[in-house]
């Protein structure tokens, strides 16, 4: 599966590049909503995975434009303070809260379309907001 991951924080995009590369998918991670949605427009994506507060378009612009653009497209937002997660005008398809784990990634991605099998052999480190 190709995933684009937006996040304003490099040791964040790098880690949720690294979770999702040790789940078997291919990913592309840009740092900020405007970058997200240039790659939304020159490549084809199975999931995008945003944070909801970052400079240059939030996730939850990012999130608007895919649902007018790209329908169907899951969209999982990301946040480390809890009063970003609710009062959504467009709803995503699930919400990450910062810290992160590999174990908690893999099952929102199950939720949304299967994973291939881990190449995981443990328990892989958390993100922090």
């Amino acid at each position: 599966m190709k995933v684009l991951v937006a996040d304003d924080t490099e040791p964040i995009r790098l880690l949720l590049r690294r979770f999702l590369g040790l789940l078997g998918h291919d990913v592309a991670a840009v740092a900020s909503g405007a970058e997200a949605e240039r790659a939304l427009a020159a490549e084809r994506f199975d999931l995008v995975i945003t944070d909801v507060a970052m400079p240059g378009g939030s996730g939850r612009e990012v999130l608007r434009r895919v649902r007018a653009a790209h329908p169907g497209l899951p969209v999982v937002l990301m946040t480390g303070w809890d009063d970003e997660a609710g009062g959504f005008d467009v709803m995503p398809d699930a919400v990450l809260r910062k810290p992160v784990s590999l174990d908690r990634i893999r099952e929102v991605l199950e939720g949304l379309v299967p994973c291939p099998p881990s190449t995981s052999s443990g328990e892989a480190p958390t993100t922090t907001p």
